[in-house]
């Protein structure tokens, strides 16, 4: 009977131990062979983020750079490669000139973590939300017939935007991008991310890619495309 006791708790434990392994391994395989595997032949790519902890407790790093100031939280783990200093790309997202998308450091699921898994990559960018350019309709219902509409294609209405480039890697902050029908690509309908964006919007907007000044009637994130408004307002 003793034996048996035995026999059964070590196989318990042998499929606990498994399980756990599988639950990492399972986390790891989904970094491994993308642009978040840093890590040299053999190692695991967890090591370069993560330390043991508590199984409770938060996977991060053993030393905040930026504890108990308003950079804190998951930040400064990302800004230490996207600062441009060890990743060329994505540096912009931490441009102190130019506001990204209101955030509670340190708040579970409230940081970065709200819209971006670095486990994941499914979505590109390592966004966790789908729909793509439109991916901002997952938190934000007011796009569509009471407010501006998406998913149009502009260019089968005759609208051409003046500037429809917006690539903060090449230094390039204003413009308005147009998709393809799926959002994942250049193409020619209006989504989303044509008109905000995330990461480095225009300062005192609601994220925009272009300013919005509507004390002169100078709406440029408008006259991007509808140009001909003024002018047929003033019967020209």
């Amino acid at each position: 009977m003793k034996r048996t006791i035995v026999t059964v708790a070590v196989v318990a434990l042998l499929f606990l131990s498994t399980l756990g392994v599988s639950a990492v391994l399972g986390e790891m395989r989904t970094v491994s062979n993308t642009s978040h595997d840093v890590a040299a032949p053999d190692v695991s790519p967890c090591v370069y983020c993560h330390l043991p902890r508590d199984p409770d407790g938060d996977l991060l790093w053993a030393n905040d750079p930026n504890s108990g100031d308003d950079f804190s939280g998951l930040e400064p783990l990302c800004f230490s490669c996207h600062d441009g200093t060890v990743t060329s790309t994505g540096r912009y997202v931490f441009d102190g000139a130019r506001p990204d998308h209101v955030s509670i450091p340190g708040l579970r699921y409230q940081d970065c973590d709200r819209c971006h898994d670095p486990h994941e990559e499914g979505y590109g960018k390592f966004v966790k939300l789908p729909n793509g350019a439109n991916f901002c309709s997952n938190c934000h219902s007011r796009a569509g017939p009471a407010d501006h509409p998406v998913d149009v294609d502009i260019r089968a209405s005759n609208i051409e935007p003046v500037d429809d480039q917006w690539n903060p890697e090449d230094g390039d902050y204003s413009g308005t991008r147009l998709w393809n029908e799926d959002g994942t690509g250049p193409g020619n309908y209006m989504k989303c991310l044509t008109c905000h964006s995330p990461h480095a919007g225009e300062a005192n907007t609601e994220l925009n890619t272009l300013a919005f000044d509507s004390t002169h009637q100078e709406l440029s994130i408008c006259q991007n495309c509808h140009y001909g408004w003024r002018s047929e307002q003033a019967g020209d």
